[in-house]
């Protein structure tokens, strides 16, 4: 079964928020002007309200398994400081299609709904029963045809994946990708592959969760969350930043925080259903085998 893994201590994605300031000043502004005004009241660290939803934060691993959604109060697998990045991507980027890996108790594919209002959010779940609380958010919101879950899905099943990339996103213009998913190497590395061909050039790529083999305590040394058998996903970290270095037409921008990476896509025409990231970085004529 694929968990949900967060790092303890939620580091910021604030890089990601700045990556307009550091874009080539012939390239479009991105900057939306037509956002309206968002209803948003923290009550403390851990409770955020916006419009009529309320969201409860944490971290705890024990809590994240044992505190349930509910109608208009939402559990999110996120710090005060992701979920302010996350506002502040509102700021500075156009998000008008969403790809959300990994929906868990549905907090985050809400909380991107009532963030960004964009026209398409599709989420992905491995696990195969659906989330009530969300069905039920999407109903109340008339939000059917903008907000589309898939559950039962593999995010590493080429057919699944790209069946439903294709389905939802022809025109291949997704604005951002969040995985938030299995935060297993080889999971987590097909659905680069499988995912970036559909990021619109300047999108924006979100990896969440990418430290835990380099988390202190027993938890995470000694293998009680995730067996010691599964590669560390700093492995694909390191073949993104590989990837940038040589081909910033395709990665433009990396940015690495406590546990998130964010990217940002270039330009380069990639083919659906072929491209792999190993293809792509220069290694002085060595294959990249993961280390941890």
């Amino acid at each position: 079964m694929f968990m949900l893994f967060i790092a303890s201590d939620g580091g910021s994605m604030h890089t990601a928020a700045n990556f307009n300031a550091r874009q080539d000043a012939s390239m479009p502004d991105s900057i939306p002007t037509n956002h309206a005004p968002l209803a948003l009241e923290w009550s403390s660290e851990k409770l955020l309200r916006i419009d009529e939803v309320e969201f409860y934060l944490t971290v705890d691993l024990d809590d994240l398994h044992a505190h349930e959604s509910r109608t208009n109060h939402f559990l999110l697998g996120k710090t005060r400081p992701m979920v302010d990045a996350v506002l502040a991507l509102r700021d500075t980027e156009s998000i008008g299609r969403i790809l959300d890996v990994g929906i868990f108790k549905g907090g985050s594919a809400a909380l991107y709904m009532k963030v960004f209002a964009p026209e398409k959010l599709v989420a992905v779940e491995y696990m195969p029963q659906p989330v009530e609380t969300l069905a039920r958010f999407i109903a109340d919101n008339d939000l059917a045809s903008r907000l589309v879950p898939y559950y039962g899905t593999d995010q590493s099943n080429a057919q699944a994946m790209g069946r439903i990339l294709a389905t939802e996103f022809p025109d291949r213009n997704v604005d951002l990708i969040v995985d938030d998913a299995s935060h297993f190497y080889l999971e987590s590395r097909a659905t680069v592959n499988l995912t970036l061909p559909y990021l619109s050039p300047r999108g924006l790529y979100i990896l969440e969760d990418w430290g835990w083999a380099h988390w202190p305590g027993d938890t995470w040394q000694k293998s009680r969350a995730i067996p010691s058998t599964k590669p560390a996903l700093s492995n694909l970290v390191f073949e993104l930043c590989m990837l940038c270095a040589s081909r910033p037409d395709i990665v433009s921008d990396i940015a690495v925080t406590t546990n998130t990476v964010v990217l940002r896509r270039g330009d380069a025409a990639l083919t659906p259903g072929t491209f792999d990231i190993g293809q792509h970085y220069l290694c002085r004529d060595r294959w990249f085998k993961p280390i941890m």
